[in-house]
C-alpha cells in the first residue's frame, strides 16, 4: 500500500532515470515534527515543466472508463464535493494511489518560493529561487547531514529560533526545482499509461446537481448574502448553492451579479473552498471591477459573447458615454461595424 505521505518511500532512482533526469540529487527538508525528509533537487526547468505537465494535463474526460480516483494533496475543491460528483458515476476516492486508475490534479500541488519562505509540507513540487542550505545550525540538522551527507534546505521551519544573520549558510543553485517522491512516481505511472488524469472541472461539469443561473436565483442569493442581518444559516445555505450554479450561456447575468455582490463576498467564504473555487473560476472579482465595454471584450475573447449578452451590455455602455458641446452640436452614436453582427 502506498503511503499518504508525499515524501515517504524509497528514493525513486529508476523513475528519475526513466523520466530523463541527469542532475538529480537528494537534499533534506525539515518538517513540522522536526523530522527531516529526503526530496529530489534538480536545476532543470525542462524536467520541472515535464513533471508538472504530466501531473496536470488531462488524458481522458470519459468517466465511464475509470473506477477509483486519487486526489492530489492540497486540492482547491473540497473532498466532499468531489466525492459527491464522482459518486454519480459510481467512482470512489482512494488514499492509495497504487489502487487508483486516475488522479485529479489542481493548481495547488506546485508553487514558487524564494529565500527562506515557509514551504508547505504537502506541496508535491516547487521552484525555490535564490535559496540557501545550512547543515550545522541545529542538532537535528547536523545529525542528518553527518548521517546522509545531504544538504538541508534553509527555510523558516529549518531556521527555528535562530536568526539567519547569526549562522553560516551557503547558496543552493539559484533556480532549484524540488520534487517529492510521490510527484516522481505518479509522473512515471502517467507516462507509462498506468494512471489517467481527469481535471476537476471535467468531473464537476458532468454532475447532475448543477443548476442554471437565472435572475430569480441570483436575486434570492443576493438577499441571503448581502442582507446585513443575514444569519449564519442563510450564508451557509448560499454557500452550498453557489458552487452548483452553471453560468453557461448567461455571461451578462454573471457580469451583472459579479458587480452587485459576487465580486466582493470572498471574505465571507474564506474557509469554503468550493465557493472560492467557483468565484475564481468565473473571474467574479475581475468582472466586478470592469466596465460594460471591457466586459464585452472579455466575453468576446472567451468566445462567450452572443447577441443577447451584447445587447444587454451595450445598453450599459451607452449610459457611460459622455459627450460635451451639446448646445452647439447633435451627435449620433453607432455600434462599430465589427460588432453589428451582434445586433441582429
Amino acid at each position: 500500500m502506498a503511503s499518504k505521505n508525499i515524501h515517504e518511500g524509497p528514493y525513486p532512482d529508476a523513475e528519475l532515470a526513466a523520466l530523463g533526469f541527469e542532475d538529480a540529487q537528494v537534499v533534506g527538508m525539515v518538517q513540522n515534527n522536526l523530522d527531516i525528509i529526503d526530496v529530489v533537487l534538480s536545476e532543470s526547468v525542462a524536467q520541472y515543466d515535464k513533471i508538472k505537465g504530466l501531473l496536470e494535463t488531462e488524458t481522458t474526460n470519459d468517466l465511464t472508463t475509470v473506477k477509483k480516483a486519487f486526489i492530489l494533496p492540497m486540492a482547491d475543491v473540497s473532498t466532499d464535493r468531489l466525492k459527491s460528483a464522482l459518486k454519480e458515476h459510481k467512482i470512489t476516492v482512494t488514499n492509495d494511489y497504487e489502487k487508483a486508475d486516475f488522479i485529479i490534479p489542481h493548481l495547488n500541488f506546485y508553487d514558487s518560493y524564494g529565500s527562506i519562505d515557509i514551504i508547505p509540507q504537502t506541496k508535491m513540487m516547487f521552484h525555490l529561487k535564490n535559496g540557501y542550505y545550512c547543515n550545522d545550525h541545529r542538532s537535528i540538522v547536523k545529525d542528518y547531514y553527518i548521517r546522509t551527507n545531504n544538504n538541508v534546505i534553509l527555510d523558516k521551519r529549518s531556521l527555528g529560533d535562530s536568526y539567519q544573520h547569526n549562522i553560516d549558510y551557503d547558496s543552493l543553485p539559484y533556480d532549484s526545482y524540488i520534487f517529492s517522491n510521490m510527484s516522481i512516481i505518479l509522473a512515471k505511472m502517467i507516462e507509462d499509461g498506468d494512471l489517467q488524469v481527469i481535471e476537476t472541472d471535467t468531473i464537476l461539469n458532468q454532475s447532475a446537481n448543477r443548476v442554471p443561473m437565472t435572475e430569480e436565483l441570483m436575486e434570492d442569493l443576493n438577499k441571503m448574502i448581502s442582507n446585513y442581518s443575514a444569519s449564519d444559516e442563510e450564508l451557509q445555505m448560499a454557500g452550498k448553492i453557489i458552487p452548483t450554479i452553471d453560468p453557461t450561456g448567461e455571461p451578462y447575468l454573471l457580469y451583472k451579479y459579479s458587480k452587485e455582490f459576487l465580486g466582493n463576498i470572498d471574505y465571507k467564504y474564506n474557509r469554503n473552498k468550493d465557493v472560492i473555487y467557483w468565484l475564481q473560476k468565473h473571474n467574479c472579482s475581475y468582472l466586478s471591477r470592469i466596465s460594460a465595454e471591457d466586459a464585452i471584450k472579455h466575453f468576446e475573447q472567451e468566445g462567450k459573447l452572443d447577441s443577447r449578452c451584447f445587447r444587454a451590455l451595450e445598453v450599459e455602455c451607452r449610459k457611460e458615454i459622455i459627450i460635451n458641446n451639446r448646445e452647439l452640436y447633435t451627435f449620433k452614436v453607432q455600434v462599430k461595424p465589427e460588432y453589428r453582427k451582434y445586433m441582429k
